[in-house]
């Protein structure tokens, strides 16, 4: 798995440089809609053409499946994940939390995880079975504060404002159970901030499988966990994801059951 990993670090590292470049520049967008608010630029095609390039090149077998070009519905048995920026809006208005998201799944299960931010110089990874690093430091959950003394993240899905009500429901009630929240527009980093120990938990509804597949990885390799929001293991189908320490995954599947959560 070494040589996945490294083939990882390398494309997403060029795939940064170019993203640096771009970072907080006027640039002749062609922008299109996708989905409700889902913006795709020319900086999104081309950052994940490098990366495709890249692996393809070294893994011309494997599968490729990118947020902007799309692949085959289907996983084949090792498939690369990818979302060539995550955060895109976060980008266009000059703010500088966003992060090229990418992860190896074999039979459906991720092996290889990477986030990167170009900007702030943040690069995690993690292989499964070896434990989660950021920047060639390993980095694990924080479970030494009390859960009231922590923050956790989380997100309102754009894609369907239906949802909003009951999930501003869910948010209310944890809202009192932590010190604060933060809303960064990231899913990747936010999960890689819940591997380092800076949230104590994240939930989001509606997420992609490139979103999510090299993050939760992450999160796991750190020691936490990583659940749907019925508390199975179908995120990466379901998009809906709850991750962080034990206790404060524990905590928001409880309040999604109150509330009366129920997914199809």
């Amino acid at each position: 798995m070494e040589e996945y990993l490294q083939t990882a670090l390398k494309a997403v590292r060029e795939a940064g440089d170019f993203l640096k470049d771009h970072f907080g520049k006027v640039l002749d967008i062609h922008a299109q809609e996708k989905k409700a608010n889902d913006l795709v630029s020319f900086v999104d095609k081309e950052t994940e053409n490098i990366i495709r390039d890249i692996i393809l090149k070294e893994f011309p077998d494997h599968q490729f499946v990118g947020e902007e070009h799309g692949g085959s519905k289907k996983v084949a048995p090792l498939a690369w994940i990818i979302d060539p920026l995550d955060g895109t809006k976060n980008f266009l208005s000059g703010i500088d939390i966003f992060a090229i998201s990418c992860a190896l799944l074999e039979e459906g299960e991720p092996i290889v995880g990477v986030v990167f931010n170009p900007v702030k110089n943040e690069l995690f990874y993690a292989l499964r079975g070896r434990g989660a690093f950021k920047n060639g430091k390993k980095i694990g959950i924080n479970n030494n504060l009390p859960l009231e003394r922590t923050l956790f993240a989380t997100a309102f899905p754009f894609r369907e404002k239906s949802m909003f009500d009951v999930l501003y429901e869910v948010f209310k009630r944890l809202y009192k159970k932590f010190s604060d929240v933060r809303r960064l527009g990231s899913a990747s980093l936010d999960l890689c901030y819940v591997a380092e120990g800076i949230f104590s938990a994240f939930y989001e509804y509606g997420l992609s499988i490139w979103d999510i597949a090299a993050g939760a990885l992450i999160v796991i390799e750190a020691g936490g966990v990583v659940k749907d929001f019925s508390g199975r293991n179908d995120y990466l189908k379901s998009g809906n994801i709850v991750a962080g320490r034990e206790d404060a995954v524990t905590l928001i599947l409880d309040t999604l059951k109150e509330t009366g959560w129920s997914v199809p």
